[in-house]
């Protein structure tokens, strides 16, 4: 063996320079086209991966909102014709009473009313009805029938003994028959148990596809959406988990307690790998997620792989087939170069060397330029990921470990310890504000914040922080270093804002209200003080002349929401008065409908009973007729629920809600008339001319003369004029097509021959023998 190596390496020194330093340039010029190759490689993978987790985050943030939108409306449209029957006068008189079971008409009426409702929805299999009282269950599918004989009875014992009143969910026979739910406990407003049940029934898998059409291919992104309580109500590609809780689920318990809010993107494990999960939470609780593997993005990458190989091994190859070849012309100029080192390291000779040192000069001033720039981009980037890091702590919806907080604190140069307070600003009536578009929140926030920073400088406080909270609100965390005492921190904190509801108003005009939290030890219980201050601000739904909230200043609860009770009659003169189109009692029924609402002094119970309002004036309205809901436009309950003080609920009522039901009303009233007059002209039609103005008076309920001005309005002539006129046009095509003699066709059409002549004179000027002699 050891000849044969011998006789190698014997070859190769004939074939090749037997410089020692030739070998090491073989190599050294290898490395260096190598080791760059693959750093670029690996740079421009990292890169792409991180492209593609942008470009995952941009399109997640498109698909979850769209899939949010058309869910929510989905789920509204059904939870609406639920409240809407829960609210039928006909339940709610006969749900407590035991008789109900022998009212069959009664019965038959509700039935047909639920039929309406299943057929309003493609969606809904079955509505279900259950009194207790009665012992009566009433269904689209089966008809009545007692508990004991009902299919439903398993699902209705599960909605009685439930502890929420209402709510999608998976009832215990969705392993038979896949439906998901929606639920209710009657009646609706209640103090003690439930007296009944309305369950609206959905496929699952028909819901599903009618939701996630994002166009994403199978296998790779998938969506779920789950409930307020944790419950997985919707999931595009494992039915499996549909009615589970997410909390028993490794990639759902991560994503859910890692996110804290919507948008955030975390790694979860799932089937052994990992996924990229973004999240969006709705205000109702509701939790959207998109699920894309790890997998699914390097799939996308592996020709970058190949092309890295492929790359490296080129090069390779080129650059020892470039050396060896040059290494044959380049022997003598290598030799000068190393005795061109040796005379600068000996201090020998100096040509050549100012350029190579002004060279080494100008590359180490590059880097030095190069790392300023990359100081300052720091310095720049620095307070926006500290904002980030501000929001998260406000939001977090779970306690924070103070050694953790710290940590990350440390790095953005925050301190961790001492006594901390948030402060949150939010401007009043901006829906009014003409100097900017409804889409320029982001402005209003930005003026506000950098008013808010300047009143921090030279303040009582140690150091403080303000940051704009989702286009609506500016949020300011104040901190103490040194104890404090209770009194003096409520004085400074007031102080402050009242510094902040000034100068804003001075200098921007712009009205603000203020809520403060509590003082908490610690950057890491940020998020209750931040909770405190949102509790206190909803007490502007009971102020509208203070500005400032303290939510330690608030007023201890009362009692008085276990006795209050909500003003129905004041919810039906309201709706009496748009129905007459009074809309300025309306708006006083409206006044005394909040004062009696203020005395629950529960900004919950409040903003109830105006939801209850909103959906009996939408009542009002369907009774109209169907096909009136079209015409409403948006989510009229989001509207609402965007409105949080007490003169933004006002407006909003007197200015856009009662103004848009006297326009509907007034339009359906004019359909109906056009309506009512099409009837009895279809009905003349049935009849061949036969039935008199009383007759179709009694056919459309209406009284004669109502209905002849009608017909006069509708169709520019009386009822006796339109059907002199229907019959003569009878008459001349009975004249046109039948031999039949004049007085046989005054006969057919209830005229005798006399009145036919005189009608004929008076449309015609012509007597029907003259008609007919005109046609041969």
């Amino acid at each position: 063996m050891k000849p044969l190596l011998n006789k190698v390496r014997q070859a190769a020194y004939r074939a090749f320079p037997r410089s020692n330093y030739f070998r090491r340039l073989v190599w050294l010029g290898c490395v260096s086209v190598t080791v760059p190759i693959l750093i670029l490689g690996l740079a421009y993978y990292r890169y792409s991966v991180n492209k593609i987790e942008e470009q995952f985050q941009a399109d997640s943030r498109t698909s979850l909102t769209l899939l949010q939108e058309r869910t929510e409306n989905l789920m509204t449209d059904i939870e609406y014709q639920s409240m809407q029957l829960a609210a039928n006068a006909t339940i709610r008189s006969w749900l407590g009473r035991p008789g109900f079971a022998e009212q069959y008409v009664i019965q038959l009426s509700m039935l047909d009313l639920m039929t309406v409702q299943k057929n309003a929805s493609s969606l809904v299999q079955d509505i279900v009805f259950y009194a207790s009282a009665s012992d009566t269950v009433l269904s689209n599918a089966y008809g009545k029938s007692t508990l004991a004989d009902s299919p439903e009875r398993v699902n209705i014992a599960a909605v009685l003994k439930g502890t929420r009143s209402e709510g999608w969910t998976y009832l215990p026979a969705y392993a038979s028959n896949g439906y998901i739910s929606y639920v209710r406990q009657l009646p609706v407003m209640r103090t003690g148990q439930p007296m009944g049940a309305l369950i609206y029934e959905l496929k699952a898998a028909d819901l599903g596809r009618q939701l996630f059409q994002s166009g994403v291919p199978a296998g790779e992104e998938s969506y779920a959406v789950v409930d307020a309580d944790g419950t997985i109500l919707l999931h595009s590609s494992d039915a499996s988990l549909l009615g589970k809780r997410a909390d028993t689920i490794e990639l759902f318990r991560s994503v859910l307690s890692g996110s804290g809010g919507e948008g955030q993107f975390v790694m979860g494990e799932a089937d052994g790998g990992k996924v990229l999960t973004a999240t969006y939470k709705t205000a109702l609780g509701r939790t959207y997620i998109s699920m894309l593997p790890e997998s699914a993005i390097a799939g996308q990458l592996n020709w970058m792989r190949l092309f890295v190989l492929g790359s490296v091994l080129v090069i390779l190859i080129f650059g020892i087939v470039l050396t060896v070849a040059s290494s044959k012309f380049a022997y003598s100029p290598i030799d000068k170069l190393i005795l061109y080192g040796r005379q600068l390291r000996h201090g020998q000779g100096t040509a050549g060397g100012s350029n190579e040192i002004g060279y080494i000069r100008s590359s180490l001033a590059y880097l030095n330029d190069q790392a300023e720039s990359l100081r300052a981009y720091i310095e720049r980037i620095q307070p926006d990921l500290r904002d980030r890091f501000v929001l998260k702590l406000l939001t977090a919806s779970a306690p924070l470990r103070p050694q953790k907080v710290e940590a990350e604190a440390q790095a953005y140069g925050m301190p961790a310890a001492g006594g901390f307070a948030v402060l949150v600003v939010r401007p009043e009536n901006l829906f009014k504000e003409k100097r900017f578009l409804p889409s320029e929140g982001p402005v209003i926030v930005f003026a506000v914040k950098n008013v808010m920073q300047e009143l921090l400088q030279g303040g009582p406080f140690s150091s403080g922080y303000v940051v704009g909270k989702e286009d609506k609100e500016a949020v300011a965390v104040l901190r103490w270093e040194a104890p404090v005492r209770e009194e003096e921190a409520a004085c400074m904190l007031d102080a402050y804002a009242g510094s902040v509801c000034e100068a804003l108003k001075t200098h921007l005009s712009f009205t603000v209200s203020v809520g403060i939290g509590g003082v908490r030890q610690g950057l890491h219980l940020l998020a209750e003080s931040y909770r405190e201050a949102e509790a206190a601000l909803q007490q502007r739904l009971f102020d509208e002349h203070r500005r400032i909230f303290r939510y330690d200043a608030l007023p201890a609860p009362s009692g008085k929401l276990a006795t209050f009770n909500y003003p129905k009659e004041l919810e039906l003169e309201i709706t009496e008065h748009l129905l007459q189109g009074e809309l300025s009692l309306a708006e006083a029924s409206l006044g005394r409908f909040y004062e009696r609402i203020r005395q629950s002094e529960s900004y919950n119970t409040a903003m109830h009973c105006y939801h209850i309002l909103l959906s009996s004036i939408i009542q009002s309205l369907e009774e109209m007729g169907y096909g009136v809901l079209d015409n409403l436009g948006d989510n009229l309950f989001e509207q609402l629920k965007a409105r949080q003080t007490y003169r933004e609920v006002q407006e909003w009522f007197v200015e856009f809600l009662f103004p848009m039901h006297r326009q509907i009303t007034e339009e359906s009233r004019a359909n109906a008339t056009r309506i009512a007059v099409q009837r009895v002209c279809a009905y003349i039609e049935t009849h061949q001319g036969m039935p008199s103005l009383i007759e179709c008076a009694e056919y459309v309920s209406m009284s004669p003369s109502y209905l002849s001005r009608l017909f006069k309005q509708e169709a520019g002539m009386t009822f006796i004029e339109y059907l002199m006129k229907y019959k003569v046009d009878r008459a001349k095509k009975l004249l046109e097509e039948t031999n039949h003699s004049v007085a046989e066709i005054a006969e057919l059409i209830g005229y005798s021959e006399r009145n036919l002549n005189r009608a004929f004179q008076r449309h015609l000027s012509m007597s029907p023998k003259q008609y007919r002699m005109s046609l041969r």
